[in-house]
């Protein structure tokens, strides 16, 4: 920067002196000549008030003017009323520079004051999305959380099962084709659980955003399956509605089946008296249409335009996070999601996706 400054003062010194040279080396008899090299020091000093602000400008305007008044003095002395002119031509030397070196100072000020916001504004942007991927991990938590109350249930079915295949297989006295049967029950029991275990930590385990050609109706069965004994604890059924050839999502499916699994466990939560929750897919243009549609006791008309705000919540015990991370999941997917009121009872809410381009082989996590 240092050295590109003294490149710019060396140019326009230069500039003021070839100019200057050309001035005492013309005859005063090329009188259209002069007034065009007068004007010419504007150039050098313009330059000098927006590389170096009014200071430059004026410095440039001082070495002008010093290179100026010995040739007015030589060469026009017998010219009283012109020699005056040039006089103040080098009083608007300084002007010239003056104005304009404080424009570019005033310009520069701005741009800096821009480049500042702008830095800060990246900073702050770049906070705001660690705060996102904290709360992100907040919300998957507490659906973990939410999760482990049907797992817990579940999990104590088959342990049971297992636990008396178990103590029958240590009779001794057990006839071969009964100890057939209770080890076969004992394996599946087993792999009833690694099933259940496999769900649970696809959906706890954090994944990086990986945007794949995903199958919709794979998705949803999937939320459905890990949803399901939370639904039965409530006495809640789900089910899951998908038209025949849908197109493939351009999704990351770990975050959009962590968006539909919030929906799902709110609108279980929000169905204390049974009911249904239906989960379906529509093909809308280039996008497709995911709803979640429940029986609840649904939300207030006056609190639709603030629920996705966060810590926004109209129950007790809600953190207000789930609806606003959904919100930025699925618009970092170049999607869209709304909630409408039924007119029985209950909410749906609409999760609009983009379509994959072309036709790809599905790749989504386990279901």
């Amino acid at each position: 920067m240092l050295t590109r400054d003294w490149q710019r003062a060396a140019v326009l010194t230069a500039a003021i002196a070839t100019v200057a040279l050309l001035h005492y080396d013309m005859p005063i008899s090329y009188v259209w000549v002069h007034p065009l090299l007068q004007r010419a020091y504007y150039i050098p000093i313009l330059l000098a008030a927006l590389w170096f602000g009014w200071k430059g400008g004026l410095a440039a305007a001082t070495l002008a003017g010093a290179s100026y008044v010995p040739h007015i003095v030589m060469a026009w002395n017998f010219e009283p009323q012109y020699k005056a002119a040039q006089y103040i031509e080098i009083g608007m030397f300084f002007a010239i520079a003056a104005l304009t070196g404080v424009l570019a100072d005033h310009e520069r000020a701005q741009r800096h004051k821009v480049e500042e916001a702008a830095r800060r504004l990246s900073e702050v942007n770049a906070q705001l999305q660690k705060s996102f991927e904290q709360l992100r991990r907040a919300d998957r938590l507490s659906a973990l959380g939410e999760l482990s109350a049907g797992l817990a249930h579940e999990v104590r079915n088959p342990l049971g099962s297992i636990e008396g295949s178990v103590q029958i297989l240590g009779r001794r006295d057990l006839e071969e084709g009964t100890r057939q049967e209770f080890a076969e029950m004992a394996l599946r029991e087993v792999a009833r659980l690694k099933g259940l275990l496999t769900h649970f930590l696809e959906f706890a385990r954090p994944q990086q955003p990986r945007v794949v050609a995903s199958d919709i109706e794979l998705l949803l069965q999937s939320v459905a399956k890990l949803a399901t004994e939370t639904a039965k604890m409530a006495q809640v059924d789900i089910l899951v509605e998908t038209a025949a050839s849908l197109p493939l999502l351009s999704i990351d499916p770990e975050q959009i089946r962590q968006v539909l699994l919030n929906l799902v466990i709110n609108a279980v939560q929000a169905m204390p008296n049974r009911g249904q929750i239906r989960l379906r897919a529509i093909h809308d243009g280039e996008y497709a249409r995911i709803e979640v549609e429940d029986e609840g006791i649904g939300i207030p008309e006056d609190d639709l335009e603030r629920m996705f705000d966060p810590f926004f919540t109209t129950r007790s015990n809600g953190t207000g996070l789930g609806l606003s991370i959904a919100y930025q999941i699925v618009n970092q997917h170049g999607g869209h999601i709304a909630a409408k009121r039924n007119p029985e009872r209950g909410m749906t809410f609409a999760v609009t996706l983009p379509l994959a381009a072309g036709t790809t082989e599905p790749v989504l996590t386990r279901s």
